[in-house]
């Protein structure tokens, strides 16, 4: 049975610029090596991640995140079984004021969701675009 997970949290402490993408690096390739797909952005201190693949591998995943001390304010977006898996990959990025282009980023991550039924694209569409909007500009 494949699952999909999205929730933001905040950060714990400042992370620098090398910190993050090692960070958002490890991650991808950890969640890539046990098959999972997904959508993983940090952005002034807060992650937003879309987990998604076989049922106990995203519910264990997301348990370790909620016990996870570098982060905090977990807020379960959606969480949900889902008929197939939508996404082709692993997506990680560090946003910045010097690289934002909003209606080019939630585009491009939206067009990753595609494969979702409409309900669940529509909820991360709209909490994606929340958490682009909270940035500074």
């Amino acid at each position: 049975m494949q699952h999909a997970i999205c929730y933001i949290s905040t950060a714990t402490r400042d992370f620098t610029d090398p910190e993050i993408l090692e960070l958002l690096e490890t991650w991808g390739e950890r969640n890539g090596q046990r098959d999972i797909k997904g959508i993983l952005l940090y952005s002034q201190g807060h992650f937003f991640q879309v987990l998604e693949g076989e049922k106990r591998a995203v519910l264990e995943i997301f348990h370790s995140i909620q016990e996870d001390p570098r982060h905090d304010g977990i807020i379960q977006i959606m969480g949900k079984d889902i008929d197939r898996g939508s996404l082709d990959g692993y997506i990680v990025s560090h946003l910045k004021e010097s690289t934002f282009s909003r209606p080019e980023i939630i585009g491009s991550y939206c067009e990753s969701v595609k494969g979702m039924d409409r309900e669940t694209q529509q909820q991360i569409k709209t909490i994606l675009e929340s958490f682009i909007d909270t940035r500074v500009l």
